[in-house]
């Protein structure tokens, strides 16, 4: 049985057409057809009804289908590992990681563990705040850096308390940062844990106006096209503050209220303590 057999079966059972199958895997629609009989024989069972320009999985090729993902991802995964080992690796962790995360001190924190620890692969995947405890604990990744906490049952570390600063757009350095709590609109994330400490304090201003956005980097460049202020951690927004496209404000109103950030992992070894060792390394000399 041909592994590209598998891979075509795979794209034709979910799309249900030929032609496309065939623009997928940059092949021919006869080489699907020719794939599939090809399948089909060495099976001696049919996995699509046939009609008229139309084919359609039967109940048999759906239970294929889930057998043959398993058979081609095993794989893959082999080859990717045989491939890792060649170039020298002899481990691999995958990271989940917010994008606000990913964007500001992870590349620090995979530059000092690759200079560390070069035989181990690291992969990276951008995950929503919410979604990284659950990968974690769905062995999904092998280490989560997140600003929440999770209510699985999983190891976690504080990595960082750090204190919020208000950013403003650099035209505005100038302004009265309580003013401009009250004149501009105050742009949030919306898995900012520290948002409602923020809102407590801003109840006791005469009046105050937000937007909720659900990704860090556009609510900073909401900010430097002038269009709101924002409450964001001090390691988030240090590239933009040195490079001069943002003011930011320490504010004693709201210096009891931090952003915390967490690492978990579902099991620790030896390269998982050491990629530990290095995030608190990293957020130590910030």
């Amino acid at each position: 049985m041909e592994t590209e057999w598998l891979r075509t079966f795979i794209v034709a059972a979910k799309t249900e057409n030929f032609r496309e199958t065939a623009e997928i895997r940059f092949i021919t629609q006869s080489t699907v057809t020719k794939h599939i009989q090809h399948l089909e024989k060495e099976l001696q069972l049919s996995l699509f009804e046939r009609q008229t320009k139309q084919v359609k999985l039967n109940y048999i090729g759906a239970h294929f289908l889930r057998h043959a993902e398993k058979v081609v991802a095993t794989i893959d995964e082999a080859l990717h590992s045989t491939q890792s080992l060649k170039s020298g690796f002899t481990s691999h962790l995958t990271i989940g990681v917010a994008p606000q995360i990913a964007n500001s001190t992870l590349p620090a924190i995979i530059d000092h563990f690759q200079q560390q620890k070069p035989s181990i692969q690291l992969s990276i995947e951008l995950l929503k705040s919410n979604e990284i405890g659950e990968a974690v604990y769905a062995g999904a990744v092998d280490i989560g850096i997140s600003k929440l906490t999770s209510t699985r049952a999983i190891h976690m570390e504080m990595l960082a308390q750090e204190p919020l600063q208000l950013i403003v757009p650099i035209g505005k350095k100038f302004t009265d940062p309580m003013t401009l709590l009250q004149q501009e609109t105050i742009l949030t994330h919306e898995y900012a844990p520290y948002w409602q400490e923020v809102q407590q304090v801003l109840q006791q201003l005469p009046s105050y106006k937000s937007m909720q956005l659900n990704q860090t980097e556009v609510i900073k460049n909401f900010v430097k096209q002038g269009l709101g202020i924002a409450f964001l951690p001090k390691s988030v927004i240090e590239a933009a503050y040195h490079g001069q496209l943002l003011h930011s404000y320490s504010i004693k109103e709201f210096s009891h209220i931090v952003s915390n950030t967490y690492f978990l992992a579902k099991y620790v070894t030896v390269d998982i303590e050491a990629f530990l060792a290095v995030c608190y390394d990293i957020y130590n000399k910030r």
